[in-house]
């Protein structure tokens, strides 16, 4: 089987960057994910993935919040039978795999059309799962879903790379569209923003990608629109799923939690409307 050429820059190269240390999880002793894809993709692309290795520590965070994600998606499917699951800048991420939602709910991945048509290449059609080329800013792909059932919306690794109006207007144009739902979605806070725009790292100025939104309180997100309610939150660097890593990276994540700013930006986040 050919593989595929891949040549992404910008914010469409930290789908590889997340591909790659899923995979890193996936052949940890403890996985924390248990996700056989990442394996897989990595085979069928045409892509150095050693350039990534500074960044192996990263399978940790990536894994962990990608695990609680995938939980709260499974809870909101489960006390909504009719409900949808938009999955928005999903990058090459298989989650619905790992959701596994029962039948009855439509699952939707959108991102660019040439993420999308790499992931199409990568990963089985599935019953009830339809991908989307397209923007996530571009109000236009939402005519292609049915707005009238209630949606979860999944956004791992999304906010942080559109500017402050275009998430108000994502969030404004899905609450537009559907009656009612919940917002799923992690943060980086502007300390850690700022720093890396400082000291940016050797990988962030390789593929050009850019840090925008920054969010410094859980419930910041509630002033984009009055629809937006806070719910939940679980921080990347105190949750229970912290036990499934080493102890090294454990203390890491003690010390880092002492930095008000810098626990600031480990929080996975549920807003409803």
């Amino acid at each position: 089987m050919d593989k595929i050429l891949i040549d992404f820059t910008g914010v469409r190269a930290t789908a590889l960057l997340e591909l790659y240390l899923r995979w890193l999880d996936s052949r940890d002793r403890r996985p924390i994910l248990r996700d056989p894809w990442p394996q897989q993709a990595i085979q069928r692309l045409d892509f150095d993935f050693s350039q990534f290795k500074s960044t192996a520590i990263g399978r940790f965070p990536v894994a962990v919040r990608s695990r609680v994600m995938d939980g709260w998606v499974a809870k909101y499917l489960a006390n909504n039978p009719d409900a949808l699951v938009l999955d928005l800048g999903c990058g090459l991420d298989f989650r619905v795999s790992r959701v596994g939602p029962p039948p009855g709910h439509h699952w939707y991945d959108v991102d660019f059309p040439d993420v999308i048509e790499v992931a199409r290449q990568l990963y089985p059609e599935r019953a009830e799962h339809t991908t989307i080329g397209a923007s996530v800013v571009d109000p236009g792909w939402l005519a292609q879903i049915p707005g009238d059932r209630p949606v979860v919306v999944v956004a791992d690794g999304l906010f942080g790379f559109l500017s402050e109006e275009e998430a108000r207007q994502v969030f404004r144009q899905i609450m537009d569209h559907f009656p009612r739902g919940e917002f799923i979605f992690n943060n980086i806070s502007s300390s850690i923003k700022n720093r890396h725009e400082k000291r940016p790292s050797a990988l962030f100025k390789k593929f050009s990608i850019e840090e925008k939104w920054a969010l410094d309180d859980a419930r910041g997100a509630e002033k984009l629109d009055d629809r937006l309610l806070f719910v939940d939150e679980e921080n990347q660097l105190d949750t229970p799923l912290l036990a499934r890593t080493p102890f090294y990276y454990r203390t890491l994540c003690a010390l880092i939690s002492m930095v008000p700013s810098w626990r600031e930006s480990g929080w996975i986040l549920r807003y409803q409307f």
